[in-house]
Formats: structure tokens, sequence, C-alpha cells
């Protein structure tokens, strides 16, 4: 993906990129951030990649992008509810979902933003959605901006992404306790040990944060192996050095990035760390 002109975290980056490599970008997407601006931000990048026509998404200069970006394109609807009301009304999703399923007007998709939806979509508009969802047009992104994704609807939620903003990159020591504790796993002899630590990430609000930092100890991991300087944790990125290949770290990043990924589509937690510990093992231990 092409950031230029726009300032996301690097957790947002890297799941944004790796979903784009694997041609998985959902047809639904929830942005949580306690900034609106950061929120409108990542909102509005999304629908120029939705609508670029540049093999390198988004381009920024194609006149796609610039009416995306100016707010002024056809197929990029920004939902508001109607009249002085302070929520989306029922009729007002049945017209959204009819809309969606008629042909862009020029450009290759269709793309809805709802703003405040945790608030604004009430429980009985959010079933209405849901039906939306479970079978959305081709071609058509949904993207829900709220503070707190958890007041949205379960159902929702396993239909969409979710990409939680960072206003900063400071991680909290909780999260890099539990991540050098994984990494602490993986060097462990015992099976046991590694599953234990993975337990952590049953704490779903700080898992992917989480699994970021077990993927900076990783590449701490390589430069030890290349002999550069490691940026987060140099000592256990040269017990990682010492211990793997750099094929088996590499291997080990991907796991985790697409561990990151099924994270945001609402994976059970239990099921996760259990392939986890499954996929950490068999990478350590293969001949």
């Amino acid at each position: 993906m092409n950031f230029k002109g726009f300032e996301f975290d690097e957790n947002t980056k890297q799941t944004l990129n790796a979903l784009d490599v694997q041609g998985r970008i959902p047809h639904a997407v929830i942005i949580e951030s306690k900034d609106k601006t950061k929120s409108f931000e990542l909102a509005k990048f999304l629908s120029m990649y939705a609508v670029c026509i540049d093999t390198e998404r988004p381009c920024g200069q194609c006149g796609q992008c610039r009416k995306a970006f100016n707010a002024a394109h056809a197929d990029i609807k920004y939902a508001y509810p109607e009249k002085k009301s302070k929520s989306y009304s029922i009729d007002q999703m049945r017209e959204i979902s009819k809309d969606a399923y008629i042909k862009p007007n020029e450009a290759a998709a269709k793309v809805y933003i709802f703003e405040d939806a945790e608030n604004r979509l009430s429980p009985i508009v959010q079933n209405a959605f849901l039906k939306l969802l479970e079978e959305p047009p081709q071609n058509v992104l949904f993207i829900l901006l709220c503070e707190n994704s958890k007041k949205l609807l379960a159902t929702i939620l396993s239909r969409s992404v979710v990409l939680r903003l960072k206003t900063h990159d400071v991680f909290s020591d909780t999260a890099c306790e539990n991540a050098r504790g994984i990494v602490k796993g993986i060097l462990s002899a015992r099976e046991y040990d590694l599953l234990k630590a993975l337990n952590v990430l049953l704490e779903k609000d700080s898992a992917d944060e989480t699994l970021l930092i077990v993927k900076l100890i990783f590449r701490d991991g390589l430069a030890a192996v290349s002999g550069v300087g490691a940026v987060f944790d140099a000592e256990l990125g040269k017990s990682l050095a010492t211990r793997f290949t750099k094929a088996r770290i590499i291997q080990m990043i991907e796991i985790t990035e697409n561990a990151k990924i099924k994270i945001t589509q609402n994976i059970n937690i239990n099921l996760l760390t259990t392939w986890l510990c499954g996929e950490y093992r068999r990478i350590s231990w293969q001949r």
C-alpha cells in the first residue's frame, strides 16, 4: 500500500499491508479510536484505496483519488442520520442496502462511511445492517467509525475487520512483558511454557499490541543474525539468533502477522493460542 501523505502507526500499516498482499481487504472495516481526526484519516485512506485506478493504491494522483480525498466522489457516501435525528433509522438503512446493490457511477467500487457507529446504529438498525453484511454486494466497502467497538453487536464484529488505531507508538508495560514472555516460551524446551505464555492473548484489548511487540523482538533476532543493532530487546534478539536460523525467524514473523490478522477478524482466542503454539513449535523443531 502507498501511505504517502498519511501518518498511521506501524501496527496499522503492517496490518493493512498484510491484508493487501494476501488480497483480503474485507467488505466491512471497523475503525476504533478516540481520535476522530485519525479515524476519518484512515477512512479517507481506505476509500481512496477502494476507488484508485493505479497499480500502487492509493496513488493520490488519479482523478478517483483526488475526488475521494476531497470527499467529492459520487461512489463514496458519508452516511449521516436524517434531519435532526441522532441515530440512523431502519428506513435509512434499507435505502442504503438497496443503493449498495446498484453499480458504482464511475469507480470500480462503492464505499459507505458511518461515523459514531456505536451510538448512531441502534441494535435494531445493526440487525438490519447485518443482513447486508451476511450477503454483501461485490466491490462494496463499509467503514464504521467508533470509539468503542465492544458496543457493537458481536455478529457485526464477527463479519468485520477491526482496526484499532494507536495515537502514538508507545507500548504498555503489560504488553511488553507479555510479548517477552511469549518469546521466552518459544525459546523454552517445554511446550507448556509456551502455551502458558500465549494465554495472555486472552486479554483481547492488548493481544494485538502484544503480538506487534513479539514481531519487533523477532526483528531484533534477524538484526542479531545480520550483525545489526537491535531496536527493542537486544538480549532476546541475541537468544533468538543463537537458537534459530534467519529463515526460521522469518517464518515466525509471518506466523505472528497471520495471528494479528486473525485477531482483527475476531477469531476464537483459545483456538488461536493453540494454533500459534503448534506453529511456533513446528518451526522451532523442524529439521
